[in-house]
């Protein structure tokens, strides 16, 4: 793999043109007009004042083809998982592979454990989120870490010459530095700490599951001495921050 440098003077200066001339055909088709306007009118949930507990989630995953989305990287599969409050709805998940613009490396196939056919006879970006926005409005997203996968979101929104995606948004793995400092905030270390079933990782939906099941943990021992409110969350997550950065 090349230098991080080179990567970038290689797509802006090669595979970026090549890039806009092979979705340059979607631009101006029906499904973009109707995400552009599914993106405006999506509506996000009444949270203001609300508990943590009364509140609908969609805890969702990506598998992606490198970690640097500025430089090409695209998103080829989303899982998801709804909850409410601290249940898990199992049989409410969605599951969406993404057909990519770009070849995809073997690395990225050894590690999903997806294959170039999968990924040839999947929907184009603009259908999966059009479906994922379906399943998952009038939600709050909740991701680990979420600055990841919006980061990849927004920044493939922006590729694809479409709004930015406006929802409110919970990191639970900021959540479990809050709980927990001092300890290690990946997912895999957390997962062992609450005992919780492990299935088969780097596959979207498996991932979401996951982490649904660990922000059920988290939560519940958020609100185990005092319930709070989702503005509640996010003041106590920003001054965390805010005192880190000092």
């Amino acid at each position: 793999m090349l230098p991080i440098d080179l990567q970038i003077i290689k797509y802006i200066f090669f595979e970026k043109p090549i890039y806009y001339y092979k979705i340059r055909p979607y631009l101006n088709s029906d499904r973009h007009k109707q995400l552009f306007v599914r993106l405006q009118e999506y509506k996000n949930p009444e949270v203001a004042g609300k508990s943590l507990l009364e509140i609908d989630y969609t805890i969702f995953d990506l598998e992606t083809t490198g970690f640097i989305p500025e430089i090409g990287h695209e998103i080829i599969s989303i899982g998801a998982v709804r909850m409410n409050g601290l249940d898990t709805i199992h049989n409410k998940t969605f599951y969406k592979l993404v057909k990519p613009i770009r070849p995809v490396s073997k690395q990225t196939f050894k590690l999903t454990g997806l294959t170039k056919e999968h990924l040839e006879q999947s929907d184009s970006f603009l259908d999966s989120l059009q479906e994922f926005l379906a399943f998952s409005e009038g939600s709050v997203l909740v991701a680990h870490p979420a600055m990841f996968d919006m980061r990849f979101v927004q920044t493939m929104l922006k590729r694809w010459k479409l709004p930015k995606m406006s929802t409110p948004v919970i990191d639970s793995q900021k959540l479990a530095k809050f709980l927990y400092p001092g300890q290690k905030p990946q997912l895999d270390p957390l997962l062992k700490k609450f005992n919780i079933k492990s299935r088969k990782r780097h596959h979207a939906l498996n991932d979401a599951i996951m982490t649904a099941e660990l922000f059920g943990c988290l939560l519940k021992e958020l609100t185990s001495k005092e319930d709070h409110t989702f503005h509640e969350l996010k003041h106590l997550l920003y001054e965390q921050q805010k005192a880190r950065s000092l």
